[in-house]
């Protein structure tokens, strides 16, 4: 995703039961995505800042702050007339089944959201967006039947890159 993240929704589907994950930047692109409870499985470790399969810790805790806080809002479905919303992977959401990481010890770390093949989407990979997604998911999460345990959907501590 090249330009910065506006808006991040999540709502659960039951007739699909998948959590649909919609990622709006500040240029009008659109980029949709399914969360299986498989997928929802490896990324929540990587949202509390742990590598799925290893558990090791991506972050160290601090009590300095990592940037800008990002203010969360109720969704804003209202449409600017200029407004015309592209969608660069399509209408149609991708179904995420990878995850993976990239320069992970620099600034410009980033996690790819990937379907099995093509194309996936790319974020900032800091402490802040994953909050931010675990704060989101969290609601869509409630609504599914999933029996993911609560106590694991709780926000990160404030953390920086090691």
């Amino acid at each position: 995703m090249p330009y910065p993240i506006k808006q991040i929704q999540a709502s659960y589907q039951p007739i699909e039961d998948r959590i649909l994950l919609t990622i709006k930047n500040h240029h009008q692109q659109v980029y949709l995505g399914w969360v299986t409870r498989r997928f929802f499985k490896i990324l929540l470790p990587t949202l509390h800042g742990q590598h799925p399969i290893t558990g090791i810790a991506f972050f160290t805790t601090t009590s300095t702050p990592t940037g800008p806080q990002i203010k969360t809002s109720k969704p804003v479905l209202k449409k600017n007339r200029g407004d015309v919303e592209e969608y660069p992977l399509g209408k149609t959401p991708l179904l995420f089944t990878k995850l993976t990481f990239q320069a992970l010890k620099s600034e410009q770390a980033s996690f790819i959201l990937a379907p099995n093949t093509g194309q996936g989407i790319e974020l900032p990979f800091t402490p802040i967006l994953l909050n931010l997604l675990l704060t989101k998911l969290k609601p869509a999460l409630h609504e599914s039947d999933w029996g993911l345990e609560e106590k694991t959907i709780y926000g990160l501590p404030s953390v920086r890159l090691q």
